[in-house]
């Protein structure tokens, strides 16, 4: 991870703690903002889910 990366941690809807890493802040912030809604509306956030939306902000998944 670069100097300068924002990071999400976020917890799937089955337990287990995710994590991405993002360059620009607003991608991180609308990832989160985006996750948070589709659960909302849509349903649990699986890790398809998850890598579907992070690579939708440009996020670099961790671990």
């Amino acid at each position: 991870m670069a100097e300068g990366d924002y990071v999400l941690t976020f917890a799937l809807d089955d337990g287990r703690e995710v994590a991405a890493s993002f360059t620009n802040i607003n991608d991180r912030d609308g990832c989160d903002i985006s996750l948070d809604m589709y659960r909302v509306n849509l349903g649990p956030i699986t890790p398809e889910v998850w890598e579907r939306i992070v690579d939708k902000f440009n996020g670099a998944l961790l671990g």
